[in-house]
């Protein structure tokens, strides 16, 4: 598929609305290169699964993916051999994948069903209940490692606790004291460098023996450390790094278990973008009313009652496209397009602002939409034909960087969708013949609408040219529409 088409006929905003809808990175990031497929049955099982979606969706709870926002740094990290997680990222990934298997539960357990895509997808998922039963049994809600997760752990913490209550009423002596309390500016405690001091008068420096840790901005205090508690201070330093190395080994234990089971992770994560992929088209889907179209191998397009996904008020809201009058929001015309045998070809007239060029982007982009398995805003019977090839020539191409005018320009287009035609195909073109003189424009739009369809493909193309719109009026195998 073309990507000057796909520019041409904002398939790139559409994508843009339904990665809104992913719960999780891993589906954002597959969206973002959701294109549509050039193979009918590709296409035909790809909007399958999304109706089967829809339909659990319009019967039970939502998925409820329950993603951190840092996944893929986390699953980086895990991807490093020897490297540690904190405990924030531990419990983000174990409750993520507790949601993968929530999720897969809810698919088993749903009502509406069976929904054997669902099914399908979420059967590579694996179980990581035991890991993660033991990331939370060692890592509480606020995130800390908790005494109990190792047994050296709990000594250190213990030991730790012994000393810091020592060195409390050491200095608390200091504090009582009615030899020392006078030389102190303040009678508290505080810290310097992760060593606890007293806060004492500069000119009494000398009065309480110890280490000077500072001093305060104006000056006259000292941040001092007595004599009596140094050894204190170094035992609770030394077992402080002690319990930091422990809580690095626990955390390190935990993440290298999960290291372990990289292949049953990995299918764990591949499953669940699919599922989050799915459900995003899914919600799309029930955004904008869409509907499943079938898609025939006869060569044709009938679209019924037909809306521009842009130009539907819920679409415009997703992308953040505010209308002037929130009360009277613009809406979507239906429309109904239609090319059958034997006609190939579809002249569109109408007066400027009459909606020409958006029928024909209609057609388009709801075309590529269905191939790319994403429901779309028309009603029931609507049929398609899965293009190998989609071109459109819409709007102004001139350039003064490449010296094409706007009417070389419009040919340079027709002359790649000639050269790159591969059929199944559309062609859209917008104004055919413009840009030039109007008989000289005229022949040279039936020629062009003739040429193609002489090679097989199917031509949609507006004009405001009455000698086009005479021929598409009375040349078999051409409708003209108004």
């Amino acid at each position: 598929m073309h990507e000057a088409a796909l520019r041409a006929l904002e398939f790139d905003r559409i994508v843009e609305v339904v990665k809104s809808f992913a719960l999780t990175p891993l589906g954002a990031i597959q969206l973002a290169k959701l294109r549509p497929q050039t193979d009918m049955r590709s296409a035909q099982t790809a909007l399958a699964a999304t109706t089967e979606c829809v339909t659990y969706l319009d019967s039970n709870n939502p998925f409820t993916l329950d993603c951190p926002p840092e996944l893929e740094s986390i699953l980086t990290n895990l991807a490093i051999e020897g490297l540690a997680l904190d405990a924030g990222q531990l419990r983000g990934i174990a409750d993520f994948l507790t949601s993968v298997e929530t999720t897969q539960q809810a698919v088993t357990q749903a009502t509406a069903g069976p929904f054997p895509t669902l099914r399908t997808m979420l059967d590579g998922c694996h179980s990581f209940a035991r890991e993660t039963k033991e990331i939370r049994d060692k890592i509480d809600d606020s995130l800390h490692v908790v005494d109990d997760s190792s047994t050296e752990l709990r000594s250190i913490r213990d030991q730790l606790q012994k000393q810091t209550n020592r060195l409390r009423k050491t200095l608390d002596s200091y504090l009582r004291g009615k030899d020392t309390a006078r030389y102190l500016q303040e009678r508290v405690i505080t810290e310097r460098g992760g060593r606890q001091v007293l806060v004492v008068r500069t000119e009494h420096r000398g009065a309480i023996p110890g280490i000077i840790h500072g001093s305060s901005g104006s000056g006259a205090s000292l941040f001092l450390e007595p004599l009596s508690t140094v050894e204190i201070n170094n035992e609770i330093v030394a077992l402080q790094e002690n319990e930091l190395a422990e809580v690095k080994r626990i955390l390190l234990t935990l993440a290298n278990k999960l290291r372990k089971r990289a292949p049953d992770l990995r299918h764990t994560l591949t499953a669940a973008a699919n599922i989050d992929d799915l459900q995003a088209r899914a919600t799309f889907s029930r955004l904008l009313s869409g509907i499943e179209p079938e898609f025939t191998t006869e060569l044709q397009i009938e679209l019924l009652k037909a809306r521009h996904p842009l130009l539907i008020p819920e679409v415009r809201k997703q992308l953040g496209t505010h209308d002037t009058d929130s009360k009277n929001p613009t809406s979507a015309v239906p429309v109904d397009l239609r090319i059958t045998a034997p006609n190939s070809a579809l002249v569109i007239t109408g007066p400027n602002t009459g909606g020409k060029t958006v029928a024909l982007k209609t057609v388009g982009l709801l075309t590529l939409m269905a191939q790319a398995g994403l429901h779309v805003p028309t009603a029931t019977g609507s049929r398609l034909t899965a293009f190998r090839s989609i071109f459109a020539d819409i709007g102004d191409e001139q350039s003064i960087a490449t010296n094409l005018s706007t009417f070389s320009g419009h040919i340079s287009n027709i002359v790649a969708m000639d050269r790159e035609l591969a059929l199944p195909a559309l062609i859209l073109v917008d104004e055919v013949g413009a840009g030039t003189d109007p008989v000289e424009g005229g022949a040279l739009g039936r020629a062009i609408v003739a040429h193609f369809q002489e090679r097989g493909a199917h031509i949609i193309a507006t004009t405001h040219d009455e000698a086009l719109k005479a021929y598409g009026a009375t040349t078999e195998d051409v409708v003209c529409a108004a």
